[in-house]
């Protein structure tokens, strides 16, 4: 229950392209500035992807996947990292890590152990009721700051709104559709060199790169859509 109403989906692989070429337009997918990513480029991610010329691609999670490799052209990965770790009202995502409780007082003497220097995971490994967590040691996803704010309202959800590495773990609790408190969970923000690939992956792809595209020249095919330089993402004509 607690990991579905966090709403988290993982997503694609990041498409990678570099270098430049000398193609026309017609044979591009996307360009930014001088770099461009080819139509063949493209079908090559797609297939690394298990998607196949047979198949019939829905067009959302292929503007998904351009906006993904222009996100990446926009931002270098070590921008991405400080970006990030600057908190979630700076970057636009937070990744985060719970331990589910039973009571406030449970959440509170365990907050206190981490604060002291204990290892989360252990506390973890300890207390943590949610079974469906386990797998990962409590690591729960990235939600986007827009899906945050949509969600505005709900104790743990407005707390992890909040965290960064100043302000790296808290408590909240969880309530059921009554309102009514159904536990309590430690809440703990994941420093960029704690994500994997999955997650640096979805972090890239979902960082704020507004004020950095507006400066860019960014092109992308028009049967794919258009980049919305607000969004930072390929976004259809209609």
């Amino acid at each position: 229950m607690v990991r579905r109403s966090l709403l988290i989906l993982l997503p694609l692989t990041l498409a990678v392209a570099a270098g430049c070429s000398s193609v026309s337009d017609s044979d591009v997918v996307a360009r930014v500035d001088d770099v461009e990513l080819t139509t063949d480029q493209f079908d090559e991610r797609l297939t690394e992807l298990g998607v196949t010329g047979a198949d019939v691609v829905p067009l959302d999670p292929v503007r998904a996947e351009i906006s993904r490799w222009i996100q990446q052209q926009l931002v270098p990965t070590d921008e991405i990292a400080a970006l990030y770790d600057a908190g979630a009202a700076e970057a636009g995502v937070v990744c985060i890590k719970a331990i589910v409780v039973t009571d406030e007082d449970t959440a509170n003497a365990a907050l206190d152990e981490i604060d002291a220097g204990a290892d989360f995971v252990t506390v973890f490994q300890r207390d943590n009721l949610d079974e469906s967590l386990a797998a990962t040691n409590g690591a729960i996803g990235c939600p986007a700051a827009a899906e945050l704010a949509d969600r505005a309202g709900t104790p743990f959800i407005d707390l992890a709104a909040t965290l960064s590495p100043d302000t790296p773990f808290g408590i909240a609790p969880i309530l059921d559709d009554s309102g009514t408190e159904a536990a309590w969970v430690v809440l703990g923000f994941r420093p960029y060199a704690e994500l994997d690939s999955v997650d640096a992956e979805q972090v890239a792809a979902l960082v704020d790169v507004g004020d950095i595209a507006a400066d860019a020249d960014v092109y992308v095919a028009s049967r794919y859509g258009t980049f919305d330089v607000e969004s930072g993402t390929v976004v259809s004509l209609g």
